[in-house]
């Protein structure tokens, strides 16, 4: 995966120890304050006093915004899933639903970006201008980049690599519906996979992965081709080509040649 190289606990498993860590300190000190009390705190604050520990955790050890916003709120939804009768069954379904949507980010720290159109566009003036390209989307999301590129340019092949499953599935689906011919998805982690066939290699995750991933570009693709990231940066590498989209955030891409 994304974080393969990396033997620090992945980000979920990090959210999960904190929580635990501030239940067992405030199942010790809650008790022994509420002895001095004339009243109990109700177990809905207490849960909203984990919360902020929690999140304040997370901020300390640099955990991304959105590692913090669920710290906060998990514990007191938690309560009021109880208060209002949320059949039981409903928890590890919404939890599988999450994961299958959100792997990346539970485990590598990688959000699940989508590119917008003008973007998708601009990406499509930058392939050489040659037939029968072999282009792939690291991280492919739904789909729809490589859809609107593949629509354009029927002379050449487009793969989408994506290990979250519920993305996997709906940009196969909506693949299908689309009648692409030239547009393929590829399931599972694409540090598996030989770069060296594709005469371009876009990408669009997060700045985690991104030093290690342009290793393996360098290592792996052909001389001359092209390694295109969205927004994000190769630590220690400046581009050759910075190009900047016209679209609300002023969206860069970032482009080296092999």
């Amino acid at each position: 995966m994304f974080l393969e190289k990396n033997h620090s606990l992945p980000p979920v498993l990090t959210a999960a120890l904190i929580q635990l860590v501030v239940f067992g300190i405030l199942s010790v000190l809650i008790p022994q304050l509420q002895a001095h009390l004339i009243f109990s705190v109700p177990l809905f604050w207490q849960l909203v006093l984990q919360g902020g520990l929690a999140a304040a955790i997370s901020f300390a050890l640099g955990q991304s915004y959105w590692w913090i916003i669920i710290q906060f709120f998990g514990p007191p939804l938690l309560i009021i899933g109880l208060i209002v009768n949320v059949p039981i069954w409903v928890y590890p379904v919404v939890l599988i639903l999450l994961l299958a949507t959100f792997w990346n980010v539970a485990v590598n720290r990688v959000p699940l970006y989508l590119t917008n159109d003008l973007t998708a566009q601009k990406i499509e003036t930058l392939l050489p201008k040659r037939d029968g390209l072999q282009v792939i989307d690291l991280g492919s999301g739904l789909g729809g980049t490589l859809r609107k590129i593949g629509k354009n340019q029927p002379g050449h092949l487009f793969f989408g690599a994506e290990s979250a499953p519920a993305p996997f599935i709906v940009s196969v689906i909506l693949n299908k519906v689309s009648g692409a011919k030239n547009v393929r998805f590829l399931f599972g982690s694409f540090w598996k996979l030989d770069l060296e066939q594709f005469d371009v290699v876009y990408c669009f995750l997060s700045p985690v992965p991104m030093s290690a991933l342009y290793e393996k570009a360098k290592s792996e693709m052909k001389p001359g081709s092209l390694f295109i990231s969205n927004s994000f940066q190769v630590p220690g590498h400046k581009p050759d080509r910075t190009v900047t989209v016209k679209d609300g955030r002023k969206t860069k891409l970032l482009i080296w040649k092999i």
